[in-house]
C-alpha cells in the first residue's frame, strides 16, 4: 500500500496539473509546425533560385574562359581574330 512518503516521491517524478498548464496545446504545436514548414518552403525556394543562378553563372564562366584561352593563344601567335 502507498503511504504519504510514496505519494510525495511520486509527485516529484510525475507532472502536476500546474506543470501541465504551462505546456503547449495540440493546436499551438500544429501552428508552430506549420510556421516551421512555411519557413522551410521559403528557404528551399530561395535555395532553388540560387542553385539555378549558379548553374547559369558557371556556364557563363566556362564560355568566358574558353574565349580567353582563344584570345591568349591568338596573342601568343600574334594573329588577329576574325569573327
Amino acid at each position: 500500500m502507498l503511504d504519504n512518503n510514496d505519494i510525495v516521491k511520486l509527485s516529484e517524478v510525475f507532472a502536476t496539473k500546474e506543470d501541465i498548464k504551462n505546456l503547449a496545446t495540440k493546436d499551438e504545436l500544429l501552428e508552430f509546425k506549420s510556421e516551421i514548414l512555411d519557413g522551410q518552403d521559403e528557404i528551399l525556394k530561395e535555395l532553388k533560385t540560387l542553385t539555378q543562378e549558379k548553374t547559369v553563372k558557371d556556364a557563363q564562366d566556362k564560355r568566358q574562359i574558353e574565349v580567353l584561352k582563344i584570345h591568349n593563344e591568338a596573342l601568343k601567335r600574334s594573329k588577329i581574330l576574325a569573327e
